[in-house]
């Protein structure tokens, strides 16, 4: 058991050395001599005081005591600069190392969460864990260093400990006793709270949600409408006391017991000096003696009492590392072993496709089969939740099908690089999102290589065939403008069409084989949205285009409709054969061509739409 617990404590060293060394060389290999360099200055300083005094005392004999004294002063001054200048040193590099460190954690945190499975998003425990691994990504820089602290500590503390031994070996092993409980404790109580800072891990991510909602203009007009300030503090708070009371009693527990550990070395101290100061008046000893042995017995308290903070620092920060690693060890479960390129699509299939999201009983997709075909516009459409936006999740490798089969040109999607296959799509999800970020920036992040080719004139186009015209009127810095004002004082506020425009021109800037419009005119209004179908009239010609959409008065576009329903598929044709086979589709066509006629009634007919 022991060896075990050596070999992972040596392993989590390596872990962190390894890193360290990764960031910075140089500065990895200063710190290590300046920690391993300072302590024996302490013990050169202790010995100079002594002498010194010796001299001063007449306990010091020498033909040449003006020399003398300025020799040991001289050195004492060299000791006390050398210490400052290494104390100084120290600090720069620690701050400059760090950063280094730090920036190389952050990339690797953002490397990981970038890279997981979608599904990992649906999971709350790789937010717990993605969250602590964040909070723990200091750890690595401290426990490297405490280590290192230690050493040189136990360096310190063996010193000091053999000159006391000659002296009188009661002295060392009374200090060494006195220091243990202290430690005992120190380590216990490390081990505790670090387990009870896991067990709280997500009743703080919700007080930060909570927390975040009160300061994200997201949520601004609904808490001042619905009057819900009161209501989120309230709850905020009650998370807090919660934790808070039970970190309390541990902590209050830790520092009763840690003030009884640190008196005990203390009163062994008052002791030594008490045997010593006798020793002296006895003529057994000289001042410098009584010097030298007390400063060292303070000295060695000093390092037991680092030695136990270090040690439980080190034990604390070792198990805050093993929690950072675990966030590394979730698996992605789309594996991307394909090894064929994709540069054409000239076919997609999906063959009795059925798919569950992570954690849920209901499936998304039941026994889903199609064929859709270069040169080919096809609509999905049905109800919120039928499973228009599962079906490209699928066909982009966001997640893997429960059963069945998808292939592109005949072959299966997995036969595929991952890169190569989602590389071949440009999408706007039904999800979009627009970033703080310069409105040139927004639109060119879909294709980087466009992007350097093409430039402003790319972007341009991009924009207005996302019919963006009105947006670029009232920027204040052309395509310079940041979208939001979190960042930049003169940025653009969007509303939900705009946004939705913007992120359009972003999926028509990236320019391949397929396109996938999902929900795309949700919150445009109607003239834009005639104007942006209108544009993809032309856009499409040629391409596979998909596009969902529950509203049917978009599907004018589409060569073939599938309609979903609970997620099967339950009609498939053009619309004409569909409105003529009168089944789902044809009901779900009259409940809105209805609710048009209602809403184009005069207003002076009171009982139009009653």
């Amino acid at each position: 058991m022991k060896g075990r617990k050596l070999s992972e404590w040596w392993k989590t060293l390596c872990y962190c050395m390894r890193l360290s060394w990764e960031a910075s060389r140089l500065y990895t290999a200063l710190r290590v001599c300046c920690e391993l360099f300072v302590p024996l200055l302490g013990i050169v300083s202790a010995y100079l005081g002594k002498y010194l005094l010796d001299l001063l005392a007449g306990s010091f004999v020498t033909d040449e005591r003006q020399q003398a004294l300025l020799f040991f002063l001289g050195a004492v001054l060299l000791v006390k600069l050398l210490e400052s200048i290494a104390g100084k040193g120290q600090q720069y590099m620690q701050m400059v190392h760090n950063e280094l460190l730090g920036e190389k954690i952050s990339l690797m945190l953002m490397r990981c969460s970038t890279g997981i499975d979608m599904e990992y998003f649906d999971n709350t425990e790789y937010y717990d864990k993605l969250r602590s691994a964040a909070n723990d990504a200091n750890a690595i820089t401290q426990v490297l260093w405490n280590v290192l602290t230690f050493v040189g500590q136990c360096v310190s503390f063996l010193s000091v400990f053999a000159v006391l031994w000659l002296a009188k070996p009661v002295y060392g092993i009374l200090l060494l006793a006195a220091a243990v409980p202290h430690a005992a404790v120190s380590v216990w109580y490390t081990k505790n709270l670090y387990h009870f800072s896991l067990d709280q891990i997500n009743a703080e991510r919700r007080k930060g949600y909570l927390q975040g909602i009160c300061m994200e203009k997201a949520y601004a007009q609904d808490i001042r409408l619905f009057d819900t300030g009161d209501l989120l503090r309230e709850k905020y708070h009650a998370i807090w006391r919660e934790v808070f009371e039970k970190r309390r009693t541990l902590v209050r527990s830790r520092t009763l017991f840690m003030i009884l550990a640190a008196c005990l070395p203390e009163l062994v101290s008052f002791g030594i000096a008490v045997d010593i100061g006798r020793n002296v008046l006895a003529g057994a000893g000289s001042v410098g003696d009584y010097s030298l042995y007390t400063g060292l017995a303070v000295q060695l308290i000093s390092s037991c009492s680092l030695l136990a903070y270090t040690f439980s620092s080190i034990y604390d920060n070792k198990l805050r590392i093993e929690n950072f690693k675990r966030v590394f060890e979730f698996e992605n479960h789309v594996p991307d072993t394909g090894t064929r390129r994709l540069a054409e699509v000239e076919k997609i299939e999906f063959s009795h496709v059925s798919f569950r999201y992570p954690g849920t009983n209901g499936r998304a997709l039941s026994d889903v089969s199609f064929c859709l075909y270069k040169g080919e516009k096809t609509a999905f459409v049905g109800i919120n939740g039928a499973g228009k936006s599962t079906l490209i999740k699928l066909l982009l490798r966001m997640y893997e099908p429960e059963k069945g089969c998808i292939r592109i040109n005949d072959i299966p999607i997995g036969e595929y690089r991952l890169k190569e296959l989602r590389n071949c799509f440009s999408v706007y999800f039904q999800e979009m999102r627009n970033y703080s970020m310069s409105v040139y920036e927004n639109v060119t992040m879909s294709d980087l290589e466009r992007e350097k080719a093409e430039g402003e004139q790319a972007v341009y186009q991009a924009l207005a065939a996302g019919c963006c015209d009105d947006i670029l009127k009232k920027t204040k810095k052309g395509l310079g403008t940041n979208l939001t004002r979190v960042f930049d004082a003169e940025g653009m506020e969007l509303s939900g069409g705009q946004s939705q425009k913007i992120a359009l021109a972003r999926c028509l800037f990236r320019r391949r084989p397929v396109l996938v419009l999902d929900e795309p005119s949700s919150n445009l209004d109607p003239e834009a949205e005639h104007d942006i179908f209108e544009n993809l009239k032309i856009l499409t010609d040629g391409k596979l285009t998909i596009f969902t959409s529950h509203r049917l008065s978009n599907v004018f576009l589409a060569d073939k409709i599938i309609v979903l329903e609970n997620g099967q598929i339950v009609e498939m044709g053009t619309q004409r054969q569909l409105l003529e086979n009168k089944n789902r589709y044809a009901e779900l066509f009259r409940y809105q061509s209805e609710k048009f006629v209602q809403e184009g009634c005069g207003q002076n007919d009171s009982g139009c739409g009653n």
